[in-house]
């Protein structure tokens, strides 16, 4: 068995797949990538072999049922998956996160959450003031930007929102004003891949991503970066996602954005709103180290 499984089906994850595969064939780690039309053989492999990979990089589950069947198989097999299947429902929850990473003190913003249309009425309108206008409105399992409301500002906003996904909660948000970085809003996005934690702009209007400055390196609010992504990635058991956070104008980092998974690694040089290049690399970097030490440890080297 390879020490390492990339199941992906996107196109434009093409990229980011020959990235990790060339990172791990210099790291000497075997790599086999399962595309679409690998993924029933794949799985067959799986299920009648004894043995799995060291690591399954997974990029298809959300799509593929069968790849969702080899990630859950090779996880209870041992195999590290990136996701771990079972973890994955609720850590992409925006409900359930907010409350579990409020619980360990992560800074959120005010949020009501509400119920979803199709149950019993459970949040508390009256409250709604206390968020401030405008605000925020996003479903709970939303992802991309779909169905989020950035300006609204009242209470039949809400509603308007409420009623295009029915089936789902929703967050209503107070709405976040950053401070100003050498005109740019402080406002980031924290890849965190294996422990790992890279942070570049973002800018939630235009999409567009930017790498730090060499005066971001040493300001004092990077320091918090790190520990913010690695305490919503213990909170989420989540090992390869991206977070968002804004630099708030009273000096805090404040996650608004909890886990993004599949996270999109396009990159910067073949997308508008890619991802930068050497931060792509450094994740690929990053995954065929973890397998290359885990695939060492199997074999006794």
């Amino acid at each position: 068995m390879t020490d390492l499984w990339i199941l992906w089906e996107w196109a434009w994850d093409a990229a980011f797949v020959e990235a990790v595969a060339a990172e791990a064939h210099a790291a000497g780690v075997s790599t086999t990538l399962v595309g679409p039309g690998d993924v029933a053989a794949a799985r067959d492999l799986l299920q009648t072999g004894d043995d799995a990979p060291a690591v399954v990089l997974d990029r298809s589950s959300d799509v593929l049922d069968d790849a969702l069947r080899i990630a859950v198989l090779a996880r209870s097999r041992g195999s590290l998956v990136l996701n771990d299947p079972d973890r994955v429902p609720a850590a992409v929850d925006k409900a359930r996160m907010h409350l579990a990473l409020m619980s360990v003190g992560v800074e959120v913003p005010w949020t009501i959450v509400t119920s979803a249309l199709d149950e019993e009425e459970r949040w508390d309108r009256e409250q709604l003031p206390r968020v401030g206008a405008p605000f925020v409105v996003k479903p709970a399992h939303g992802c991309g930007g779909e169905g989020v409301v950035l300006d609204a500002v009242c209470e039949a906003d809400v509603d308007r929102a409420r009623a295009l996904r029915p089936a789902e909660s929703h967050l209503v948000q107070e709405f976040i004003r950053t401070q100003d970085l050498g005109g740019r809003p402080a406002y980031f996005r924290a890849l965190y891949c294996l422990g790992e934690v890279h942070p570049c702009f973002w800018n939630p209007v235009t999409r567009g991503y930017s790498e730090l400055r060499p005066e971001d390196l040493r300001a004092p609010w990077l320091g918090g970066m790190a520990p913010l992504a690695e305490a919503v990635a213990n909170v989420a058991g989540m090992t390869l996602f991206s977070t968002e956070v804004a630099l708030c104008e009273d000096g805090r980092l404040v996650a608004v954005d909890y886990v993004n998974d599949m996270c999109d690694l396009r990159l910067a040089s073949q997308h508008a709103d890619g991802i930068p290049d050497p931060i792509v690399q450094c994740v690929a970097a990053r995954i065929a180290h973890v397998a290359q030490r885990i695939g060492n440890a199997r074999k006794g080297c």
